[in-house]
């Protein structure tokens, strides 16, 4: 093996964990709320979130796998259904990192609150460079997880808004 090689698949995979941390930032600023009920639900009940993601995930990956080998039309359909799959996992996997970056207490966490998802991303997405355990089990569980805590984050939603009662103003006496 060349040093080409090494180069090529040390930046490919250095830039695979760089984006995925942009994602988890992205949607950390664009879906705040989204991704701080997330952390909650991971936080939660963390074996309901990977076990409902999984339950979910894996049979959408594998229809979106067989649409396409299939025909030009259902190829276009697949390759929309597995990165609707991918963002929805990087969605839900953004509490997730934030979970772990707000459990790695900074003193700068109050002035700059996405500190915590990129300190949580970070550790997270190095936990994806072992090989064969974070290849093929810690990086797809990231992401399965991620869709199951997008759902229970949504399912839950009625729930985690606070009932909003009028507030009459105080008579000036």
């Amino acid at each position: 093996m060349i040093m080409a090689d090494v180069f090529k698949i040390l930046f490919l995979i250095l830039g695979v964990l760089i984006v995925t941390v942009a994602y988890w930032l992205l949607f950390e600023a664009l879906f705040r709320r989204i991704v701080e009920r997330a952390s909650v639900v991971y936080e939660c009940n963390p074996c309901k979130v990977v076990m409902l993601g999984v339950l979910v995930s894996v049979p959408l990956f594998l229809v979106s796998l067989g649409l396409l080998q299939s025909a030009a039309g259902l190829k276009l359909l697949g390759a929309v259904l597995v990165s609707g799959i991918l963002l929805v996992g990087l969605l839900g996997s953004a509490g997730l990192a934030r979970l772990v970056g707000a459990r790695l207490v900074s003193a700068t966490d109050g002035a700059y609150p996405w500190r915590r998802v990129l300190r949580g991303g970070v550790v997270l997405s190095i936990t994806f460079v072992l090989p064969v355990v974070g290849w093929f089990f810690v990086l797809p569980l990231t992401l399965a997880s991620g869709v199951g805590a997008v759902i229970l984050s949504r399912k839950g939603d009625a729930a985690a808004q606070p009932a909003t009662t009028p507030v009459a103003p105080a008579a000036n006496a």
